[in-house]
């Protein structure tokens, strides 16, 4: 099968998939009291789609840039991310039932690219979960650092994932997750959405910077080498 075929049926199949999450997530069955959230919880006509579009993305990326045995730990983060964005953007929490134990499967996939592609692809993933997990539990431990306890609990899965692919992959990653999320915020401010004390959901730009990372990552890399 070519790849064109491989981006496609992955599509259709990520797609049915995350339409049928989102129709899940319309329920507001993530919601707890806590959350105090009286709005309805949003439409899903969207996450069938974006969940197709970033797996033909991984297709198309992380099959060259890491062997096809990468290709299922970022198929199911391209679930991960389109449920994420839709919860912590209606209720600004990211769940722990759901980042941890789908972190743990992504952990166990990220193992078996790792053996499967061989090489020193465990020392980036080591290193990408450490730099951006360490980093994030000190924004999260430090006063005004902005971020919270999901983000946190998120940072080193984002970041295995792109430090197998290597480290620079891992920097540009929250590079860009900052970019994005600062654009956001500003934008808020100025349409007059939030305040400047508001809290502000930082999950989307984390995962949306990782997706940014790994188009983008190849081409920095090239630029900066002159070629």
């Amino acid at each position: 099968m070519t790849i064109w075929g491989v981006a496609a049926l992955a599509a259709l199949v990520m797609g049915v998939v995350g339409h049928l999450t989102g129709r899940e997530l319309a329920t507001g069955g993530y919601r707890i009291p806590e959350d105090e959230a009286t709005h309805p919880p949003g439409h899903p006509w969207w996450t069938g789609p974006a969940t197709a579009a970033l797996a033909a993305l991984a297709v198309w990326s992380v099959g060259d840039l890491g062997g096809w045995a990468a290709l299922p730990p970022f198929l199911l983060f391209a679930w991960l991310t389109v449920a994420l964005v839709w919860i912590d953007l209606d209720v600004h929490r990211l769940p722990v039932g759901l980042v941890v134990p789908t972190g743990a499967v992504l952990a166990v996939l990220l193992v078996i690219a790792v053996v499967a592609t061989g090489g020193p692809r465990w020392q980036g993933t080591l290193v990408g979960a450490g730099l951006m997990g360490g980093f994030y539990l000190l924004l999260g431990i430090l006063p005004g650092g902005g971020v919270g306890g999901g983000d946190v609990r998120l940072a080193p899965v984002i970041g295995a994932l792109l430090g197998f692919l290597g480290t620079a992959f891992v920097v540009v990653g929250m590079a860009a997750g900052f970019l994005v999320g600062g654009v956001a915020a500003a934008a808020l401010l100025l349409l007059r959405r939030v305040g400047l004390g508001s809290a502000i959901a930082y999950g989307p730009a984390m995962c949306l910077g990782a997706w940014a990372s790994v188009v983008l990552t190849p081409r920095i890399v090239t630029g900066l080498a002159g070629g």
